[in-house]
C-alpha cells in the first residue's frame, strides 16, 4: 500500500494539479481539532497538505464515531463527492490530528482550472481514477489482510502515528477493539 501511495503522490499529473493548488490556493494552519470540513455540509474546498495529519470520520445513524481515513503530508485532502457532485454535502468529517500545514483551494477555482483544456480536464479524471483506486485498495484490503498487516500498513505509512492518535482510534480505523491491537503491539515487541 505505501508503494501506492507514492505512486498515487507522485503521479505525474497529479504534480500539475499540486503546483496549481500551491500557486493559486490559500495557505493556513489547521490547529490539533480544528475542522476542514463537516459531515453534512457542502465543503467547497480541497487542500494539499504540506505537513501534519488529517483524520476522517463519519457518525452513524446511531450517533457512533468511526474513524474511516487519513490523510497524510504530501497528499491531498477534501470531499471528492463535493469535487464530483458541487452540491452534495461531505459525508465526513475532516479534522486537524496536530497542527497541519495546508494549502487550500475553493472547488470552483479548481473547476475553472480543469476545464481550462484537454489536458487539465485529463487531470480531474487522473485525480478521480487514483482515488478510486486508492479506495479500492483500501476495500480490499479490509477484506484480504489480517488486522496485522493493515497496522502494519498504516505504521509504514506514518511511522510515528501512534505519537499523534490513541490506540482506540487505531483500533476505530481498523475496526477492531483496542485490546486487539494491544496483543499485536506486544507479538510486534516480541
Amino acid at each position: 500500500m505505501k508503494e501506492f501511495n507514492l505512486q498515487f503522490a507522485n503521479h505525474s499529473k497529479l504534480k500539475q494539479l499540486k503546483q496549481f493548488v500551491l500557486e493559486h490556493g490559500t495557505y493556513i494552519e489547521l490547529k490539533k481539532g480544528e475542522q476542514f470540513s463537516i459531515q453534512g455540509k457542502t465543503n467547497h474546498r480541497g487542500a494539499y497538505i504540506e505537513n501534519g495529519l488529517l483524520r476522517y470520520t463519519h457518525v452513524d445513524e446511531n450517533g457512533n464515531i468511526h474513524i474511516v481515513g487519513y490523510t497524510f503530508s504530501e497528499e491531498f485532502a477534501g470531499s471528492l463527492c463535493t469535487l464530483i457532485a458541487p452540491n452534495q454535502p461531505s459525508l465526513v468529517t475532516i479534522e486537524a490530528v496536530c497542527n497541519t500545514k495546508i494549502c487550500y483551494i475553493h472547488y470552483s477555482k479548481l473547476e475553472d482550472f480543469f476545464t481550462t483544456n484537454a489536458d487539465t480536464i485529463q487531470i480531474k479524471c487522473t485525480l478521480v481514477e487514483q482515488s478510486y483506486l486508492l479506495m479500492y485498495n483500501r476495500l480490499l484490503d479490509m477484506y484480504c489482510k489480517t488486522t496485522e498487516e493493515l497496522y502494519l500498513d498504516l505504521l509504514n505509512r506514518c511511522p510515528n502515528i501512534q505519537d499523534y492518535i490513541t490506540l482506540k482510534e487505531i483500533a476505530s480505523f481498523l475496526g477492531v477493539t483496542p485490546e486487539t491491537v494491544s496483543r499485536i503491539r506486544r507479538k510486534l515487541k516480541e
